[in-house]
């Protein structure tokens, strides 16, 4: 690639990177991590880019990288993400930085209506440009990494901040500035969250709910035999045994390697057999309960409620064609299932639904209570038309005024 960039592995190049990146007011960021390749994932590459500077630093190779926290933490500065969960969370996790401000080239090619956003199909959209990925599932927690390696890693922020420009300036023709610059905001708060494995969680995989109880038993056995080798093996779970064949084997449950070898005569999960068939036979043994499925919490929604659904998704998707957007950057299907419960005659109301942003309130609010009262049979004109304030009972003084 024609692109230079540095490959920072030691302090001293280090140090005088981050001093060069504390100079400008753009950074386009992105990591590389081993969840393929290993139970507990970690970050092992931050590739950064401002101000004509490309840098990659190795956090396996550096001995540390908390000289990277001022500069992610400063507000002057932007920090450009494509898909941005992943990284942020990682970051926060491996390292404990707080990272903000944030703009996610994803989110905003999703809010001007592109239909195809990955950062490949976006570099090629405004840039004519093809990334290659042939690197992208490397592992890259081995090391020494390859010349194309390190040049595929530094081609995921090389574009961004140009992306930026011109998805800023599309954002502001389409009038969606508030939606991306509110849910950018939330971006900041991300945290990483990974719930701890339960013998319960076999249910989760697909096609349990058409097993027998017994069949369910061994399911759970073999799904816990699978856990404990990945963790003693530092490898996802994946790569020890597929879902679809856990429940082959629940289904089937070959009792001896004759009858195993009938179902699978290669692969990972052969290296296992002995577990997986020590796992069938307490399945069968199993005097355990199984688990209740968990239940919605939330009551299904009357007749009345489901009339209301309709006519506010039928609202939604026309508001999406007009707008030329999908239908989630109007209002999703689950908010609108929320609203529809609520059946909200006030913005203020509106605005209290939990996961309701302040942008559906100022784009839609209006136009989604007057679809309710439409649905109930009656509009109050003039409440709708109310500034959110003063449905609060504030006015913009007192509002903008005393804390």
């Amino acid at each position: 690639m024609s692109v230079e960039y540095q490959y920072i592995t030691t302090g001293d190049a280090r140090d005088l990177a981050i001093r060069a990146l504390s100079c400008v007011d753009r950074l386009g960021v992105d990591i590389e991590g081993d969840s393929l390749y290993h139970y507990n994932d970690r970050a092992t590459l931050i590739q950064i880019s401002g101000g004509n500077k490309n840098y990659i630093f190795d956090p396996i190779l550096l001995d540390s990288v908390s000289g990277l926290g001022p500069l992610f933490e400063n507000r002057s500065i932007l920090k450009i993400f494509h898909g941005s969960e992943y990284d942020i969370t990682s970051l926060k996790r491996d390292f404990g930085f707080k990272i903000g401000p944030i703009f996610d080239t994803a989110l905003a090619a999703r809010a001007i209506g592109l239909t195809r956003w990955s950062l490949k199909e976006l570099v090629s959209h405004f840039f004519g440009i093809t990334l290659a990925k042939t690197h992208q599932k490397s592992n890259w927690s081995l090391r020494p990494l390859s010349q194309g390696q390190l040049d595929y890693a530094c081609e995921d922020t090389i574009y961004l901040e140009s992306l930026h420009s011109l998805l800023t300036e599309a954002i502001q023709k389409k009038e969606r500035v508030d939606q991306i610059a509110e849910e950018c905001r939330l971006l900041e708060d991300l945290t990483w969250s990974r719930k701890a494995f339960e013998s319960s969680d076999y249910l989760r995989l697909e096609g349990t709910k058409a097993l027998s109880s017994g069949a369910q038993k061994i399911l759970r056995e073999l799904c816990m035999a699978r856990e404990n080798v990945s963790r003693e093996e530092n490898l996802p779970p994946f790569k020890v045994a597929h879902n679809s064949d856990l429940v082959t084997l629940a289904v089937h449950s070959p009792q001896n390697e004759e009858a195993f070898m009938k179902l699978f005569s290669k692969g990972r999960i052969m290296r296992e057999l002995p577990r997986w068939l020590d796992a069938i036979q307490r399945g069968i043994e199993s005097a355990e309960p199984l688990p209740q499925r968990a239940k919605n919490g939330n009551p299904p929604m009357t007749i009345s409620q489901q009339k209301i659904f309709a006519r506010l998704r039928l609202w939604r998707d026309q508001q999406a064609k007009m707008e030329e957007v999908e239908a989630a950057m109007v209002v999703t299907t689950s908010l609108l299932k929320a609203i529809s419960k609520k059946r909200p005659s006030t913005l203020a109301e509106l605005a209290s639904i939990p996961m309701l942003r302040q942008w559906h309130v100022n784009h839609y609010g209006t136009k989604l209570i007057n679809e309710i009262a439409k649905g109930s049979g009656s509009v109050n004109h003039r409440q709708n038309h109310l500034p959110l304030q003063a449905q609060n009972g504030l006015t913009a003084s007192e509002d903008q005024g005393g804390h």
